[in-house]
């Protein structure tokens, strides 16, 4: 890495990025009732809604593919968790669904970081032996 090149760090996130990225993730919401399946949308919007959170918080890497790679391998492991968790369960609450939030967000974020460490790891053993 270049001495030059400054790094940014990641966002801090606010109540009003929470909310916005649940306003973006609504229409996933809206496409599930139109087919019928409401209770499932809740899930997928959450997901989304999440995914929306990490890519807010990580903005700073929007120029790399390997981001954006990264952002749409965690959206297919979104896929099961919005498959199997039954839904229309009505013992489901916004608390009770909160650990699955946090755990859903660290894994898309722990991925995120994974791939940072490898690909900065990799940038800087190029940087060393150019070829």
């Amino acid at each position: 890495m270049p001495a030059n090149e400054h790094k940014e760090s990641p966002r801090k996130l606010t109540a009003k990025q929470a909310y916005l990225a649940m306003l973006y993730a609504s229409p996933v919401l809206l496409i599930f009732a139109c087919l019928g399946n409401f209770y499932r949308g809740i899930g997928a919007a959450i997901c989304v809604g999440l995914v929306m959170l990490v890519i807010m918080t990580r903005w700073d890497l929007r120029k790399h593919a390997w981001f954006w790679t990264i952002i749409v391998f965690a959206a297919f492991l979104q896929v099961p968790l919005v498959l199997f968790i039954p839904w229309k369960n009505r013992d489901l609450t916004g608390i009770s669904l909160l650990p699955v939030a946090v755990l859903d967000y660290g894994i898309v974020y722990g991925c995120i970081k994974l791939a940072e460490k490898t690909m900065t790891r990799s940038d800087g053993a190029a940087s060393r032996n150019p070829v």
